[in-house]
This record gives C-alpha cells, sequence and structure tokens, in this order.
C-alpha cells in the first residue's frame, strides 16, 4: 500500500472514531504528546497578511485534556451533551509530505455536520495540518492538530467537534 493511501485510511479510521463516539479508540491513534490547536481566524487589511493569528488560539488542547473533556461527555453532567449529536467528518483532499524519518505533514480538508434531535444541522468547514508519525506498514499517530477553521466568528455549534 502506498503512503498516502495509507495515510488516507488512517484519516478514514480517525474520523469514524470520532462520528461513533469511540473516543477511547481515538485516544489510541493520538501520541502522548498529541497537541490541538484552533488558531483566531482574522480578516486582514491586504490579501499579503495571514488570515489566522496563534496569539489567542480558540483551542489549544492535550491529549490530557481531550480525555478529560470525553470523560465529562460521558458522566451523568453532561446536560448539553443529551441526547447525543449525529457527528460526521468528511475528509478531503489528503496531501501527504515527507518531514523527517517516519514523520508526516499531512493536509485535509474537512466538513463536519452535527446535528440533534429537530435542531438545524450545524456546518462547519476547515482546512487540517496533521504531523503524524509512523509508517505504512507499522502503522501511524497523530501526533498534532492545527485545525484552520473557514469562518471568522464560529458558533458554539462549530467550535464543539473535534475537528
Amino acid at each position: 500500500m502506498s503512503t498516502h493511501a495509507a495515510v488516507t485510511e488512517f484519516l478514514f479510521e480517525e474520523s469514524a472514531a470520532l462520528d461513533e463516539t469511540r473516543y477511547g479508540d481515538w485516544l489510541d491513534l493520538l501520541t502522548e504528546d498529541f497537541r490541538y490547536e484552533v488558531p483566531q481566524p482574522i480578516t486582514p487589511q491586504s490579501p499579503d497578511e495571514p488570515q489566522y493569528t496563534s496569539r489567542m488560539p480558540i483551542s489549544s488542547e492535550s491529549k490530557g485534556s481531550l480525555r478529560m473533556r470525553f470523560d465529562r461527555m460521558s458522566s451523568e453532567y453532561a446536560w448539553a451533551d443529551r441526547p447525543k449529536h449525529f457527528l460526521r467528518h468528511f475528509v478531503s483532499n489528503i496531501r501527504v509530505r515527507r518531514i523527517g524519518d517516519d514523520v508526516w505533514e499531512v493536509r485535509s480538508n474537512v466538513l463536519v455536520a452535527r446535528s440533534r434531535t429537530s435542531e438545524e444541522t450545524v456546518l462547519a468547514t476547515a482546512g487540517r495540518l496533521d504531523v503524524l508519525h509512523g509508517n505504512p506498514k507499522d502503522g501511524f499517530r497523530l501526533a498534532a492538530r492545527t485545525v484552520h477553521l473557514d469562518v471568522e466568528v464560529p458558533s458554539a455549534a462549530q467550535l464543539a467537534p473535534i475537528y
């Protein structure tokens, strides 16, 4: 199997674990020093300026903080998560580049659809920059994910899912 195909399969399985609320399985796909960041989108005055700033990120989490979030969601006190949401990740435009020995930079686009009961479905698009450790033979682990949301002022429903 080619590296691109193996990375694509990994991303599909990783997204399925989130969609199916298999949070323990998803956490097992992460390195111990995993970092998850969502930089603040901005509207620059010039098209040459960056569209995101990491000075005040919307989210900056570790594997441990995500584990605590998932534990809270499964507790009896997570009223905002009852009833459970429907969630779907659609991952596309996967680009893989080797940046070291068994270290890969993976860029992709993602569409996340989230709905619950009779509420209107919330759609959110983003670009993702992932760093994977591993190889096609032995498998991959997600070491870092940076999510670049495609909206300057995201709603709470757009911020709730892990991208």
